[in-house]
């Protein structure tokens, strides 16, 4: 699907001073296009110093600092998620009600539009990607799995309501859409 769609249901079920940790990637960029943001959250952004996988650590350091008392909800590209994946039992281990909302298109799509943007040919950013959402589950998190745009409200207001831990909302999302 297209992250539009998520963003657009982000946007909408997001408490209004949640935190937003976002990678660096298309799901920077798509998060950037399409999510509204609203009352007094806080974005935090590494300010793209090629920092893949920013956004789940920060997310733990997100709520360490709160000290729990806001939602928090990071956002990653598969690439970014699979540098710092072991992060979610630290997360499980501590009992951190975070949410972690992953696009998953199989690729290191922003490497390929970097390569297609200086007229080369696609090469070496395929990824071979767990299915995330088990993945958290067997971490002993919450995981959940979206495949079409109907799913995302009822994934998200899931994930969100999760208060004993962490959970991963998995989005299977389409190629290079920005």
């Amino acid at each position: 699907m297209h992250p539009a769609s998520l963003f657009e249901t982000l946007s909408r079920v997001v408490a209004a001073d949640a935190v937003l940790p976002v990678d660096v990637g298309n799901n920077t960029y798509a998060f950037g296009h399409y999510f509204e943001c609203s009352g007094e959250q806080d974005v935090l952004m590494s300010g793209y110093l090629g920092s893949i996988g920013f956004a789940l650590p920060a997310a733990l350091g997100a709520w360490a600092a709160t000290r729990g008392t806001r939602q928090i909800v990071s956002i990653g590209g598969d690439g970014g998620l699979g540098q710092y994946l072991a992060d979610f039992t630290t997360a499980v281990k501590y009992r951190m009600p975070i949410t972690h909302v992953v696009l998953n298109n199989d690729e290191l799509a922003k490497i390929s539009r970097e390569q297609v943007g200086a007229l080369r040919p696609v090469w070496q950013t395929s990824l071979a990607n767990p299915n995330f959402a088990e993945f958290a589950d067997l971490c002993g998190g919450r995981g959940y799995r979206v495949e079409h745009p109907d799913e995302l409200e009822d994934a998200l207001t899931a994930a969100l309501a999760v208060d004993e831990g962490p959970s991963l909302v998995e989005v299977r999302t389409s190629g290079r859409w920005v």
